[in-house]
């Protein structure tokens, strides 16, 4: 079931947004006002025009997510969730080509658009980024370690085959002790991520202000 309900439209032309919950259950997920129910854990809203909905994922009674999203016109945001791993990118898909809608019913291109031509902002390295259960264990496998440099080290170890979201970055940038350190692995992560356009967002890990200024300084770069 859905219904749709106006709100303040910031983007001239319309995005879509589809989520998978992979926990079992029934679960109803807002957009805005706009809400969509289902039982088996795939939401589509296919006209947004907010280029920053709030996402609401609600279980019973309980809201147990709630996040605003950074949207793009034109283009479909896939997005996985789970309790243990949160909210994850899968992909973003180009809606058009030639004119012609080109993305299938959910995470995909159609047939016709699987010619060799890869949309220029669609990169192959979303196909390389952590899947929620990955992530999970890699940042398992850093919260284990005691120092900060072994989480560096295994960090790096991950950046030669291995993309990730900002989001999945700043988790694993709480897990540092030493602010030096943490901003040593959030400048080596910049090259993996997907969405660097989203990653000024991780300046409030950094607790002292000249840590700040400095990784948005590196930015500017």
């Amino acid at each position: 079931m859905s219904a749709s309900l106006s709100f303040g439209q910031k983007n001239r032309n319309k995005a879509e947004v589809f989520i998978q919950v992979d926990d079992p259950g029934m679960y109803t997920v807002y957009l805005d006002n706009e809400f969509v129910g289902s039982e088996n854990g795939r939401f589509r809203f296919y006209d947004v025009y907010n280029s920053a909905p709030l996402l609401s994922i609600i279980q019973g009674n309980t809201v147990i997510f709630k996040k605003k999203l950074n949207v793009q016109a034109e283009q479909r945001l896939v997005l996985s969730f789970t309790k243990r791993g949160g909210l994850n990118i899968t992909k973003q898909l180009n809606l058009f080509r030639n004119r012609q809608y080109a993305v299938n019913d959910f995470d995909n291109y159609t047939d016709a658009f699987n010619t060799g031509i890869v949309p220029p902002s669609i990169g192959n390295e979303y196909s390389r980024v952590l899947s929620p259960e990955a992530f999970q264990q890699l940042n398992e496998m850093i919260r284990k370690e005691a120092f900060d440099d072994p989480k560096i080290k295994i960090i790096m170890a991950t950046t030669k085959n291995t993309f990730f979201t900002t989001q999945q970055v700043g988790v694993f940038l709480k897990q540092f002790t030493f602010e030096d350190k943490k901003l040593e692995a959030a400048k080596a992560l910049y090259k993996n991520t997907v969405d660097p356009q989203n990653y000024f967002t991780l300046a409030e890990v950094f607790n002292f202000p000249s840590n700040k200024n400095t990784f948005l300084d590196f930015l500017n770069k």
